[in-house]
């Protein structure tokens, strides 16, 4: 098959981009048949309820769900699907990070580090944490050819930041963080790491583990699945340490009027 072959059968794959060019993936991207025809049978056909049914059909649906979040441990080289943890969108993951491990961990003095390319979704979280606990914010420069400086940020980091939250790829430039250096210079001071992976998964191979971050967040929509939904990876013992984000039911393992015991992660 011929690469104009291959390109145009890809290209049937894909409903919404139909005959013209859509060059607008890295803010979102187009969905192809499989995973349209799969919402659909889960909307439809498959649908019941999700960990909360005994009959057969939610029995299933529990079963896919779960089965999703392996193939999403896997796909990202985490060590459990016990640290995957679903959310809205990498935005959600970000904050419940900030909230529930640095606004837990951090206090008056205490520093968190960001770079100068960082989307907002990865700035606004941590300046609200900031101003609540009296942190500081400080900001690595970029190099010449648009890269995280991560000399400036060996130079400029100290025991002070607890907190350091960085793009793996970047939305507007494209430049890529060598992760694994980050998280070395991060780790040096006791310092944990956070990488928002939005623009990576869709286009490295990322394997968690071998990076050495302790939070990894994406988005579905940008990676051919649905909007919605996300995902936050953390550190086992790290999601274990931190506060449930919000009340519900799905995150309970008893409750009372006078006390309520929570369920492990995720």
């Amino acid at each position: 098959m011929t690469d104009l072959a291959q390109g145009l059968r890809l290209r049937d794959d894909f409903p919404g981009v139909g005959d013209w060019h859509y060059l607008d993936s890295a803010a979102t991207a187009q969905k192809p048949t499989a995973v349209i025809d799969a919402i659909a049978r889960a909307y439809g056909p498959d649908y019941a309820t999700v960990h909360r049914g005994v009959y057969e059909r939610s029995a299933n649906m529990t079963l896919a769900y779960e089965a999703a979040r392996r193939k999403v441990a896997g796909f990202i080289g985490a060590a459990s699907d016990s640290e995957i943890v679903y959310v809205r969108g990498a935005t959600e993951g970000i904050n419940l990070v900030a909230q529930c491990w640095a606004g837990t961990q951090l206090k008056a003095g205490d520093h968190i580090l960001l770079s100068t390319l960082e989307h907002h979704s990865n700035i606004v979280p941590w300046q609200i944490v900031a101003e609540k606990l009296g942190a500081q914010i400080d900001v690595v420069p970029l190099t010449q050819d648009g890269r995280i400086d991560l000399d400036a940020m060996r130079a400029m980091i100290t025991p002070q930041h607890r907190m350091v939250a960085l793009a793996h790829v970047s939305n507007v430039l494209g430049s890529v963080l060598d992760c694994r250096r980050a998280a070395d210079i991060a780790h040096m001071v006791g310092a944990k790491i956070l990488i928002d992976g939005c623009q990576a998964v869709p286009r490295l191979a990322v394997d968690v583990q071998a990076l050495d971050c302790d939070f990894y967040v994406f988005s579905a929509h940008k990676l051919y699945g649905p909007t919605g939904i996300g995902v936050l990876w953390g550190r086992k013992e790290l999601l274990d340490s931190m506060p449930p984000y919000q009340g519900g039911g799905s995150m309970i393992d008893k409750v009372t009027f006078e006390k309520t015991t929570y369920a492990p992660a995720p």
